[in-house]
């Protein structure tokens, strides 16, 4: 685990910039006398929230002791017993909340297939990668701020009256901060770091000072610092170039494609489909929940706030009395929430999402392939993306850091309609692929592994693709042979993605209005 005081030390990098959204032109990546400043504003709006005293205010008693994580995750759902539940049933139903585990289950075909075929190697590795746990991005006057603090001060005002398994509100206020990495996301992101250097770090033997590329949102960029920290240790900065990309309006950035797509959200087809199953999964809850608060009409929408809480909170300040006041279905239908609004918004069913994904496929095909983009500009910047300075096409390891948004947006380009299901607001669908909580959770990273294969007839490059060490299970509708180990032979995959870039009409997308 990170120590507390280097912990603190790199987080306070961020805490005298709150909500900086101003450009200097003088000191951007291209611009800069410094090759790579990583101090260049636009951190985004953000503000820190009240510091943890689990030691003190932590009342859980259980023999059970906490062992993935510092944050306390022993909370069972309510009626455990009765349903069967377990912590689980809570704490891997956080949807995009999710703290970071391997995704288990995801592909189970491949799962037998994880270790490295022995007659293949290693050559190069391409790491997308979601930035870890934050506080919500609301501001304090929107969304769940907002109703927490309405209903704070109308219990202090007498007007609003907690009870039985609300009554723990009568002494709590809302103290989340907004948008910062917080610690549990600097120990996720340090451990990834660990975790990738003792899989890939022999690539970089004879190689100097790779370009590793984040945004200038202050969440993402601490994630790369503390993913650099665990994979190349305390003196990082002096062996890793980190390029930082601006998170502005109007700004090319593959890492921030909605910047560059003016009608990211004008499609909002996740909202409607989440309106419609809130209404479907948390009647039940609402009514319980309502007998117990006086004064104040809750709406499933509230509820549903409630239930992020729990997720914020055991992130924020180590653990949450929110996260007991639901069943089993209850958090199961919170996850297939998620799921909806990943699909509906940044995945398959979004107009948009090939062409907000499109920027870095085209990137990707040219770290691989070395031949020069094809296809629209869509959101790169090829200012930076024409200079090797910052676009290195010799790298055998690449990092890049982005939220879970733009990871659903870029698995949409690819074409990996393993994730393309539709899913419906009206019920819950079981035998969906598409889980946020196993394929975009806080920390999550999709692992794109070049590799040199010398056996028989398939003796050749392939590709092997993980999300969240689960193997993809590469077929057809990605060019590929199908294959029990989810290999793919790198020229078809290649090919068959190129194909695809053709088709995607990123200005009818993104710049039509009637789109």
């Amino acid at each position: 685990m990170i120590g507390i005081a280097l912990v603190a030390a790199a987080l306070s990098t961020v805490v005298n910039a709150w909500g900086d959204q101003t450009i200097n032109w003088k000191n951007t990546t291209g611009t800069s006398s410094e090759t790579f400043p990583t101090d260049v504003g636009v951190l985004g709006d953000a503000a820190i929230g009240q510091s943890p005293f689990n030691a003190q205010y932590d009342r859980f008693s259980s023999d059970k002791v906490e062992l993935v994580y510092a944050i306390d995750m022993r909370h069972k759902p309510k009626n455990a017993d009765q349903d069967q539940a377990t912590t689980d049933d809570i704490y891997k139903n956080l949807g995009t909340y999710t703290p970071w585990r391997p995704a288990d289950g995801l592909f189970p075909e491949t799962e037998a297939h994880r270790m490295m075929p022995e007659h293949c190697e290693v050559k190069q590795v391409h790491i997308l990668h979601r930035n870890g746990a934050t506080y919500p991005e609301d501001a304090p006057n929107e969304g769940l701020p907002k109703l927490m603090k309405k209903l704070v001060k109308g219990i202090r005002d007498n007007q609003i009256h907690p009870k039985n398994e609300l009554s723990f509100l009568n002494n709590w206020d809302y103290k989340l901060g907004q948008a910062l990495l917080v610690h549990q996301g600097a120990q996720e992101l340090f451990d990834s770091g660990v975790k990738h250097y003792y899989d890939y770090a022999k690539l970089l033997t004879d190689h100097k000072k790779p370009v590793v590329r984040t945004t200038s949102h202050s969440s993402m960029l601490d994630s790369a610092r503390y993913w650099t920290l665990g994979f190349f240790g305390w003196d990082a900065p002096d062996k890793v170039n980190l390029e930082v990309l601006l998170d502005a309006d109007r700004q090319n950035n593959t890492l921030e494609p909605a910047k560059a797509c003016e009608n990211a959200y004008k499609h909002s087809k996740g909202d409607d489909l989440v309106s419609e199953w809130q209404n479907v999964y948390l009647q039940d809850a609402r009514h319980r929940l309502q007998r117990s608060l006086d004064g104040y009409s809750l709406s499933v929408s509230d509820v549903s706030q409630f239930m992020s809480l729990c997720a914020y909170e055991t992130v924020g300040f180590g653990f949450s009395n929110f996260c007991h006041l639901f069943t089993k279905e209850e958090w199961e239908g919170f996850q297939y929430q998620s799921d909806l609004q990943q699909q509906g918004n940044e995945g398959f069913m979004s107009p948009t999402a090939k062409a907000r994904g499109l920027g870095w496929v085209q990137e990707f095909l040219r770290r691989v392939t070395k031949k020069p983009f094809k296809g629209p500009v869509a959101s790169k910047n090829m200012t930076i993306d024409n200079n090797e300075t910052y676009f290195p096409l010799n790298q055998p390891v690449y990092a890049d850091f982005t939220r879970d948004s733009v990871i659903t947006n870029i698995l949409t380009a690819f074409g990996f309609t393993q994730f393309a299901k539709p899913l419906k607001g009206n019920k819950l669908d079981s035998s969906r692929t598409f889980r946020s909580n196993k394929v975009v959770p806080f920390a999550s990273r999709i692992v794109f592994e070049i590799l040199d294969c010398h056996k028989g007839e398939g003796k050749g490059e392939y590709v092997r693709v993980k999300v969240n060490d689960a193997v993809l299970p590469l077929g057809h509708d990605q060019g590929c042979k199908e294959s029990k180990d989810g290999l793919c032979q790198l020229n078809d995959f290649v090919q068959h993605l190129e194909s695809c870039v053709d088709t995607y009409d990123f200005d009818g997308a993104c710049c039509n209005n009637e789109a």
